[in-house]
């Protein structure tokens, strides 16, 4: 059987899945890039804290593969989801939402060797605000 959902509500559903999956990510700070980590230090977004770069890189493997093949989105459907969710979840505003390939591969701590760091609000690594 298949079902019509409405724009608007494909979107709701692709933020609600985007939180119930990736809510509770955590900022890493590090050289000129704030890195969203998930509970296994794997980094599944990321944007450069320059002002001149305003785009954030989104794992394409994790999330940005999924809106494509479980929602059929395209990917300026898939950049409005991506852009509110980070509006709304992180107060992230003004960044453009931008496929990363291999943005996973390795926690922060084998890529960075950070072993033994426990995020707790903004780690500042490298680096200062």
């Amino acid at each position: 059987m298949k079902y019509i959902i409405t724009e608007n509500k494909l979107d709701r559903v692709a933020l609600t899945w985007l939180n119930n999956n990736f809510g509770n990510l955590k900022p890493v700070v590090m050289d000129t890039k704030t890195y969203y980590v998930n509970e296994d230090r794997l980094p599944l977004f990321y944007y450069y804290q320059d002002e001149k770069n305003r785009y954030v890189y989104i794992d394409y493997y994790i999330i940005w593969s999924f809106f494509e093949s479980f929602f059929g989105m395209e990917y300026t459907q898939i950049q409005g989801v991506i852009r509110d969710w980070l509006e709304e979840t992180y107060n992230l505003k003004g960044l453009t939402p931008y496929l990363q390939m291999f943005l996973h591969q390795l926690p922060l701590e084998e890529t960075y060797n950070l072993k033994g760091l426990t995020p707790k609000g903004m780690i500042l690594v490298g680096g200062f605000l």
